[in-house]
């Protein structure tokens, strides 16, 4: 059986820092994310990383813009595609909107409460199946 794939957005400046997305309910000093979700039908893996990336941080960007970092095992049943977007300056984690939701108890909830540039020395605030993605993404950082 072929693995799900899940395509993700890394935006990181030349120090390591990375735009991190919150995900709504999780311990405040965890539970941080790339923008990131399920490729769909008919979607290929970058229109799938951009799709995402504007849904949850209304930042909008070209493939163009993009560096592929190649397909990883991310979990049980999903593999995971990491494109990276170099940046001198990260966007301004203040002015991002989340505008993908999902139902909890009939209400519509923005999937990231709040966004933080998670410096290169504090990224073990990121979920546990992101740590081992690190290297590779720092090897392409250079």
């Amino acid at each position: 059986m072929k693995q799900k794939v899940t395509a993700a957005v890394v935006i990181i400046n030349k120090a390591g820092d990375i735009l991190a997305c919150h995900a709504t309910n999780k311990n405040r000093d965890k539970g941080f994310d790339f923008p990131k979700g399920l490729v769909e039908p008919g979607e290929t893996d970058v229109q799938a990383a951009l799709r995402e990336l504007r849904e949850e941080t209304s930042i909008v960007l070209s493939a163009s813009d993009l560096i592929d970092v190649g397909v990883h095992p991310h979990n049980k049943e999903k593999d995971i595609h990491l494109f990276l977007y170099k940046t001198e300056d990260i966007p301004n984690q203040t002015t991002l909107i989340c505008q993908s939701f999902f139902e909890l108890n009939g209400r519509q909830i923005p999937e990231c409460d709040f966004f933080e540039i998670i410096p290169k020395s504090e990224r073990h605030k990121f979920n546990r199946v992101l740590q081992n993605k690190f290297d590779i993404i720092d090897s392409m950082n250079k």
